[in-house]
């Protein structure tokens, strides 16, 4: 994903709380971020101290054409280092 596409900085804990997934094959409580909880899980786990969180949107031009993505990265130094997809089209 291009840097460009970040949108805004987000905690953890936000980015759960917007990305709560009821699901009764989930079981009985809300899960962060659904039946993507451990790839979550795993994604953050990737993170070290003064690292940030962003959600990010690809360009509407992509989204026309079928292939816009929509998630979170985590950016290091100013950089990219890895993102996790939450929506595509």
């Amino acid at each position: 994903m291009d840097k460009n596409w970040l949108q805004r900085r987000v905690s953890v804990e936000e980015a759960e709380q917007q990305n709560m997934i009821l699901d009764d094959r989930l079981g009985p409580k809300a899960v962060p971020f659904g039946f993507m909880n451990e790839e979550w899980k795993a994604f953050v786990a990737q993170m070290v101290e003064g690292d940030e969180l962003w959600e990010f949107t690809s360009p509407a031009d992509t989204w026309q054409n079928l292939c816009g993505q929509k998630g979170i990265a985590i950016v290091r130094n100013g950089e990219v280092l890895s993102s996790l997809v939450t929506e595509m089209n």
